[in-house]
This record gives C-alpha cells, sequence and structure tokens, in this order.
C-alpha cells in the first residue's frame, strides 16, 4: 500500500501550468483542478463547457460560453489560453480536454508539454478513447493514473508505455475533513440517535454498487437505519424504496456531505469498480469506520480489518454481516478508525502537491 509510484524530485523548478477540464459539475476530477489552482499562483484552469450544476465556492477560471458538449470554440479557447500564457504544461482531465490538448499542441508551435490525467475513463472499455491515446502517444509527454489497476489498463487497452505513467492518487484535505470539523454540522433531520446509523454517498447509478446498500437495509433490524444521499438516473428508484422501507431515509443531493458524515456511525463504499473515490479518503480523514468492496483500486487503498471492512462486490448478505459486526465488536470500530486516519495523513494535499512536482519537474528539465 506505497502512496506514490512517484519519486520525490530533487530540483524545484517554479512551473506555470494551464489545466484543462471539460466541465466543472460535481466530481473528483473537478476538485483536483480546482484545489490545484487554489493554492498554487501560476496555475490556471479553462473550462470547455458551462453546467447547470457546478462546484461550490470556486469560480477562479475562465470558461467558453457555450453548454454543448462538443464546440470548436472551446478549441480556440484553449489555443488563445496558451498562446497568451505561454504555460510550461497543459494537464488536462477528462475526455474531451484530452482530445483539446492533443489537438491544440499540434496546432500551435508552443512547446508546452502535454499531461494527461486518467481519472477513469480507460476503465469503461471505449475502443475510440484507447485508440487515440494509442496513436497520439507522440504528442503526449506523460499520463498520470490515479491508482495502480488504472495504470495497468493503460498499459493494457491503449498501449501506453509505462515509462510515461505515473501513478499518484487522490487527496484529502485533512482539515476540511476531520472528526472535529464534523461538530459544527447538525445530523440529518431523519437520523435516529439511538439506532446504529449506516451512510452511503455517491452517484446513483449501477457502478456505485447503491442498489447494494437499498437491499441490504431491508435485511438489517430495527436497531440499525441507513441514511442515503446523491442524484443520477436511480433517484426515482430510491424514492420508491423508501417508501417501503421503515429504516431506510433518502436525504436526495446535500451540498456538503460532511451532513451526512455528522449523523452516521459508518459508511459503506459499495462501487462495482472506482478508480479512486474522493469520499474513501473523506471518510479515513474524518475518523468514520468504513465497510467497502473488494473492487480494484479500492483494494489498493484499504486492508481488511486494519482500515476497513471489506465484502465481495454485490454480495448483500456479506454487507449485512459486516454492519452487525462493527456494531457489536466496539475494539473493531477503533481499529479500522485509527487505520483510516493514518491512511489519511499518507493522502494529504501536501503530499499529493509535492509528489505532483516530480513529473512536472521531469517534462520541464527534459
Amino acid at each position: 500500500m506505497d502512496y506514490l509510484s512517484l519519486p520525490k524530485t530533487a530540483v524545484h523548478v517554479e512551473i506555470s501550468v494551464l489545466h484543462v477540464i471539460d466541465n466543472m459539475c460535481l466530481g473528483g476530477a473537478q476538485r483536483i483542478a480546482s484545489t490545484l489552482v487554489e493554492n498554487n499562483d501560476n496555475h490556471r484552469l479553462h473550462v470547455l463547457r458551462e453546467s447547470e450544476q457546478v462546484l461550490d465556492g470556486f469560480d477562479d477560471y475562465t470558461v467558453t460560453g457555450s453548454s454543448s458538449r462538443f464546440n470548436l470554440r472551446s478549441f480556440y479557447d484553449v489555443w488563445r489560453q496558451v498562446r497568451k500564457h505561454d504555460p510550461d504544461v497543459v494537464h488536462c482531465h477528462l475526455k474531451k480536454s484530452k482530445l483539446t490538448g492533443i489537438m491544440v499542441k499540434i496546432a500551435t508551435l508552443n512547446g508546452f508539454s502535454l499531461v494527461l490525467h486518467e481519472h477513469g475513463e480507460i476503465w469503461k472499455e471505449n475502443r475510440k478513447y484507447e485508440l487515440i491515446l494509442e496513436h497520439m502517444d507522440p504528442v503526449i509527454d506523460c499520463h498520470i493514473a490515479v491508482s495502480r489497476h488504472t495504470a495497468e489498463l493503460l498499459k493494457q487497452r491503449a498501449e501506453v508505455p509505462e515509462e510515461k505513467i505515473n501513478v499518484l492518487y487522490n487527496f484529502v484535505d485533512t482539515e476540511k475533513f476531520s472528526s472535529e470539523s464534523l461538530n459544527s454540522f447538525e445530523s440529518p433531520p431523519a437520523s435516529d440517535e439511538k439506532k446504529f446509523t449506516v451512510g452511503y454517498g455517491g452517484r446513483l447509478v449501477k457502478r456505485k454498487g447503491w442498489k447494494t446498500v437499498a437491499e441490504a437495509t431491508e435485511e438489517l433490524g430495527e436497531e440499525f437505519q441507513v441514511l442515503m444521499t446523491g442524484s443520477g438516473p436511480g433517484e426515482e428508484e430510491l424514492n420508491r424504496k423508501e417508501q417501503k422501507t421503515d429504516n431506510l431515509h433518502y436525504l436526495g443531493y446535500l451540498n456538503d456531505v460532511r451532513t451526512l458524515f455528522a449523523g452516521i456511525d459508518c459508511f459503506v463504499l459499495p462501487s462495482e469498480w472506482d478508480p479512486s473515490p474522493m469520499i474513501l479518503y473523506e471518510i479515513h480523514s474524518c475518523g468514520i469506520p468504513l465497510i467497502c468492496t473488494d473492487a480494484p483500486a479500492i483494494d489498493e487503498l484499504v486492508e481488511d480489518r486494519e482500515n476497513g471492512l471489506v465484502f465481495p462486490t454485490g454480495d448483500v448478505d456479506e454487507l449485512v454481516s459486516c454492519i452487525r459486526e462493527l456494531r457489536s465488536d466496539a475494539d473493531l470500530q477503533v481499529r479500522i478508525t485509527q487505520g483510516g486516519k493514518k491512511s489519511a495523513e499518507r493522502y494529504s494535499y501536501t503530499n499529493y502537491e509535492n509528489s505532483l512536482e516530480s513529473p512536472y519537474t521531469d517534462l520541464a528539465l527534459k
């Protein structure tokens, strides 16, 4: 469970970076890019299109004034940003951004290095995407993979050379997400403090495994309750399940997930696949016991009974067993909570930024 595969650089070079991202919706890639820009004066961010839902509390970016997923204006805007600011690195975070970055590098005479941040698109078995990465390899200088499994998929599916891949796990703001920070949040109104409370937060899509949690709720007794938050295609179905299940409460979408964290005794991460879930780091940092699946990439971050309880993906009976065991074993709760906090310290933003400096510097010194 090594933190990174990136070596620490001994040379500090001031690097100017232009980050490019498809939109500023509520996702892990957006939080990573925005945090890097907020904490570095020499980092800028351009967003390729407007969106209805945007990340709260951050507006330090330029944006192409269009809601269309594909438009030539966004390419022109990035090209213009490159010509104006002459960045050392253009760091692209999502699929359309990567294509735009590749096109701009081909079209411009500026000698920037192109970094593609693989947040998870390679997991989707999109052959067109894989072929773009494979055939545009001469234009791409570096890939950042958010887990070792992600790095393996880049090699296997897109034939990305191993020497161009750096593994850099996601990070957590250990001050914002701490057990102390939860004291300023009130538990959700649906929460009953007399019951052992299980939480889920995430997109209501199949790969996130939310149905596993909902089905497990039906097997738990009256001494348990389950609070679920999130948005997505499964909202209507989850609403129906809530109406039929007394101890299941759907809270809708929460602007700050710490509202959920403040009212739960443990958190379930039931993903079928998840390249590097931000919420895992946040749960660990807040000192909340974690129950999670053995899905690839998650298994790089969680060791069973050390910093979480692990159950087979999609196994409702095993999830129920884990929840009941955790409730009845106070020593186990303490052990995995302490293990989680130690893990969170390793994945702090400071460590992340220091490690990202290594590939940036290597590219600048070429």
